[in-house]
């Protein structure tokens, strides 16, 4: 029997103009990528793939961990979208995006904490 984890992978990504998760004419996204795999390698190869239909392509990897739900028991609102997420993504088998933040809206708060 394979056991299978999941595995958070925070990343920045490129993203095309054409790409679904590009609603605001970015050029990247920074975020984390929940993905259920047996170990690291696979994770980041289905993440790779999930992100090339997505029109979307890997930038830097700032950290891959497996998920353990003890390190996210902080009741803040990243947290509690991780907890969700990673839970689902585990019954589903499927990969989700959470906490994504649009180069165009890292931009906004930047400019609005000069104010």
């Amino acid at each position: 029997m394979e056991i299978i984890s999941v595995w958070l992978i925070h990343h920045k990504a490129s993203m095309d103009e054409y790409s679904p998760k590009n609603l605001d004419g970015s050029e990247y996204m920074v975020g984390i990528g929940v993905v259920p795999a047996t170990n690291m390698r696979e994770a980041l190869d289905l993440f790779d793939r999930y992100l090339s239909d997505l029109k979307m392509e890997i930038m830097e990897v700032t950290k891959c961990e497996q998920y353990d739900p003890k390190n996210f028991v902080e009741p803040t609102e990243d947290n509690r979208d991780i907890n969700e997420v990673a839970a689902e993504a585990l019954e589903s088998g499927r990969i989700f995006y959470a906490c994504g933040i649009s180069s165009e809206a890292l931009d906004c708060l930047e400019d609005g904490e000069d104010d």
